[in-house]
């Protein structure tokens, strides 16, 4: 019994002092580590993705929407990420900007409704390895944050429904407008769009 106790406070030890090296002496290494993580994560969530992006497409958006979004070829999209390499090139009272929200690119296939799928896709884990060695960083995804339907107005404005997750949709107004504008900017790189509204309206809210 005490030889167990040894070898677990040893390994716990280990692995305290293997956290210490990652976090202060060889970041890179400790990025690398946890982008394969989130990787793996992601590749696990792709079905749930493409299984809610069918749902929304088939029966929650609006006609319109669906008719100016369908998509017949693969089609590039951008999505728009947090990158701390560019806000720390900010200086100090600038910091945490949404100038900071970088574009991946991703090629998504033929669409019923690509403005959905781009969306789904923000909010999963889609950051590479090489994108992550490059700053790029989300809080995506979160297992209870999902988009519930999409509407476009005539008039240009377009109505995002997403999940309310208590203590991930809320909380402090830099985090709350990162998280925003992340979804805001991929949604405007699609023609027509003039003004996305968010709902429930406390959603991101500080």
């Amino acid at each position: 019994m005490k030889k167990t106790i040894w070898t677990i406070t040893f390994l716990l030890f280990a692995i305290f002092l293997f956290w210490i090296y990652l976090k202060f002496f060889n970041a890179e290494l400790g990025s690398q580590i946890t982008s394969r993580f989130r990787v793996a994560q992601y590749s696990g969530t792709e079905t749930v993705v493409a299984q809610t992006t069918k749902k929304i497409e088939s029966g929650s958006s609006s006609a319109s929407l669906a008719s100016v979004f369908q998509t017949t070829a693969p089609t590039t999209v951008a999505l728009y990420y947090f990158n701390t390499l560019e806000d720390q090139n900010l200086p100090p009272e600038q910091q945490a900007n949404i100038s900071s929200l970088m574009p991946v690119y991703r090629v998504l296939p033929a669409s019923q409704n690509i403005l959905i799928a781009t969306i789904n896709q923000l909010i999963a884990w889609n950051l590479t390895a090489a994108e992550v060695a490059q700053w790029f960083t989300t809080e995506f995804p979160h297992p209870k944050f999902h988009l519930l339907s999409a509407n476009l107005a005539p008039d240009g404005v377009l109505t995002l429904e997403f999940s309310e997750v208590p203590w991930f949709t809320d909380g402090g107004s830099a985090r709350m407008l990162i998280l925003w504008n992340s979804i805001e900017k991929t949604a405007h790189q699609f023609a027509g769009i003039k003004r996305v509204v968010f709902t429930p309206n406390t959603l991101f809210q500080p």
